[in-house]
């Protein structure tokens, strides 16, 4: 006990020192702004040399997803949204180079994080997002953020031995259409063929928020609660994959009906749970019948406006 509560205070300390610390967001109802490999790697760039040109503040992890953004940035306000203006002015003359656009609704929302839980469950959230995304990717492989760095020994020392290069002064006015980062004292450096997050994010005390590897991990692959929690704060709707949505049915299976197992639930248990997972969790219909063990057909009665279900098979 006496370790745990050192390290706790530990944690406490980090957290302390990072604040004001923010969940900055963009709306994830907007058309797809990155639609493809070029435009993502150009905005990792911009949104390093952008963090450069703000000091003041310090990006703790960031993902972009194709259509919105979400960071965990610590530092004063004004400069925070200083820094987005900035990226987006920049990241839209990108696009506007190659004929497409950023749509005006493209605004940033910022809301302040208060406690340690809250930096733990923010942090976890950006850096799951785009395995949310994409069902291809974990939340220690998706390309587009800093979560891939997070307790991963191996890719950040692929970052010290591939030699990563600065990003020149050439290569920045091209992407930025700009001589705003002429003379710049701390370039990003650029893996991959973009700018790595290890070049300029604090990944470290991100990490030291935690109490060590175990505990982010267990928070990024199994707090499903917090998600939504969060989600339904920035008006965000999340979708979960089965192995989500079976750790909230088990949960519920025990708590409210002291039954071991889902496959066991009654009749009408099984759809008092699945209108939870429908309301509350965004669950398609084949997700629910494939978790409750419910009859297809009756599960589309239940909810025969659904859309078709992002569930594990296609996910947004």
């Amino acid at each position: 006990m006496t370790n745990f509560n050192n390290q706790e205070a530990a944690c406490s300390g980090v957290f302390a020192f990072l604040r004001p610390l923010w969940h900055l967001w963009t709306s994830e109802g907007l058309d797809i702004i990155l639609p493809d490999k070029a435009a993502f790697k150009a905005a990792m760039t911009i949104l390093a040399i952008c963090a450069n040109l703000c000091p003041g503040i310090t990006v703790i992890t960031y993902e972009l997803m194709s259509n919105h953004v979400h960071m965990v940035i610590s530092g004063p306000k004004d400069i925070i949204l200083k820094f987005f203006t900035l990226f987006r002015r920049h990241f839209r003359r990108y696009l506007k180079g190659r004929g497409l656009s950023v749509p005006d609704r493209f605004e940033c929302s910022l809301r302040e994080i208060t406690t340690l839980d809250e930096a733990r469950n923010v942090i976890t959230y950006n850096n799951r997002n785009g395995y949310v995304v994409s069902p291809d990717s974990s939340p220690f492989s998706y390309r587009w953020g800093a979560n891939q760095y997070f307790f991963n020994p191996e890719a950040k020392q692929r970052f010290y031995d591939a030699s990563a290069k600065k990003v020149t002064q050439r290569e920045r006015r091209k992407l930025m259409h700009s001589h705003i980062s002429d003379g710049m004292n701390n370039p990003p450096m650029a893996l991959d063929g973009c700018a790595c997050p290890m070049g300029f994010c604090n990944i470290d005390a991100g990490e030291k928020v935690f109490r060590n590897a175990t505990h982010y991990f267990r928070d990024v692959s199994r707090n499903v609660e917090a998600a939504r929690q969060i989600a339904t704060q920035i008006g965000e709707r999340v979708y979960y994959n089965d192995d989500d949505l079976f750790a909230v049915v088990q949960r519920i299976c025990k708590d409210r009906y002291s039954i071991p197992r889902p496959s066991m639930l009654p009749g009408q248990a099984k759809v008092e749970v699945a209108k939870q997972l429908h309301f509350d969790y965004n669950a398609g219909n084949k997700q629910i019948s494939r978790i409750l063990k419910m009859d297809q057909v009756l599960v589309d009665s239940l909810f025969p406006s659904a859309s078709p279900p992002r569930d594990q098979e296609s996910r947004k």
